[in-house]
């Protein structure tokens, strides 16, 4: 077996100008997508339509083309997404079961309705209508689920039971942002920025608070629009503060660190700059998690040598061998949402040629160390 020391991404020209130019291409890509009147009069958006087709369509398809190659061929060809220079092996059963279950989120519920509500266009398929100034209200930013009950139950009542069972799993086998974060994170580009980019040690643990911060604003957002929406309060400056708020909130967390920096910044920062720094979700996951006892945890065993490829891997930047290895010693303790944001990927598992890690049984309460070795990292 072949094991490949993590290196820092060489700085060359050719790298620079890929680099510069993906950046640029997302950059384009997200404003013709949420301010296309930046770039064209408002009579003239139909200039950037391709086919008739508006540019979130394109968008959306790339995107789901990106996510389904990718999650096939992990697939169909068994590729070891998180492996170090090893031989092609089948994939395990876990990681068999999250790329199916990617592929049918990404297809089935986040690219079929934007492809089916084509059909409904009053002038056919490819017929887009004109541009309509739209906000995202995605359910990963929390306050969404204060304006509807079917949203409020999902993110408020079962997405804390799957944390309870499962963890932050939603994050690497279901979410939107994280199809395409789990998928290009095991392409050959996506592992060198992964183990490269990532940021780990102290002071990438304490920038995770912006992301709680974050949260902490769309929860007393959200309870604003809830407030207004029931007409608790009379008067118009409840409601202007909302859309003041929307704006705000579309610029800077939407378009800027969720879509520009989000995804532009993957060659630098590896894929889960927006999942570890600033999704209100997952950071509320990790929160219920810590304070509900979920039982998601990673175990690990008395077969760890200390080769830190576990580490390497996460996207998360979680120092897992400091976990595992001590002194020249297995450490042999088991961690989860209580003192890190794992989110279930099992590539540390995966990666391991010892086989020390393995998730706890759901049944299985695995008691979990107060104290966390980012301290020492």
């Amino acid at each position: 077996m072949i094991i490949e020391p993590m290196s820092p991404l060489r700085t060359s020209f050719p790298r620079t100008l890929f680099v510069s130019i993906f950046i640029a291409a997302i950059f384009t890509i997200y404003v013709l997508i949420k301010y296309p009147l930046w770039v064209v009069p408002e009579d003239e958006i139909r200039t950037v339509y391709l086919f008739g087709k508006a540019p979130v369509f394109w968008y959306m398809t790339l995107y789901t083309l990106v996510v389904v190659s990718v999650a096939l061929g992990a697939l169909i060809f068994g590729t070891r997404g998180y492996s170090a220079g090893e031989k092609r092996r089948p994939l395990s059963k876990y990681q068999r079961w999250k790329f199916i279950l990617i592929l049918i989120s990404q297809i089935f519920f986040f690219y079929m309705p934007t492809f089916v509500a084509g059909f409904g266009n009053e002038g056919g398929f490819f017929s887009d209508p004109a541009y309509v100034p739209s906000h995202k209200d995605a359910h990963v930013y929390v306050w969404p689920a204060f304006t509807s009950v079917f949203w409020g139950l999902y993110v408020f009542v079962l997405i804390p039971v799957i944390v309870f069972f499962f963890g932050k799993r939603y994050c690497s086998w279901f979410c939107p942002c994280g199809n395409l974060a789990e998928t290009v994170g095991i392409t050959k580009l996506g592992k060198k920025w992964v183990r490269a980019g990532t940021p780990r040690g102290k002071t990438s643990r304490k920038l995770e608070v912006f992301a709680g911060a974050v949260l902490i604003v769309a929860l007393i957002f959200g309870a604003m629009m809830l407030i207004d929406g029931l007409g608790i309060v009379q008067g118009a400056l409840l409601g202007d503060v909302n859309r003041v708020y929307v704006s705000v909130h579309d610029l800077v967390i939407d378009f800027s660190l969720g879509s520009v920096v989000g995804v532009g910044l993957y060659p630098l920062l590896g894929t889960r700059i927006w999942c570890r720094f600033v999704c209100p979700l997952s950071k509320g996951m990790e929160w219920i998690g810590r304070f509900g006892k979920s039982r998601f945890a990673v175990v690990p065993n008395s077969d760890c040598k200390g080769l830190k490829l576990c580490t390497e891997v996460c996207p998360m930047g979680i120092p897992v061998d400091l976990y595992a290895f001590k002194d020249g010693k297995p450490r042999e303790q088991a961690f989860g949402l209580a003192t890190s944001p794992c989110i279930g990927c099992g590539g540390c598992i995966e990666i391991c040629p010892t086989k020390a890690l393995a998730f706890a049984k759901i049944n299985d309460k695995t008691r979990i160390a107060a104290g966390s070795p980012y301290e020492e990292s």
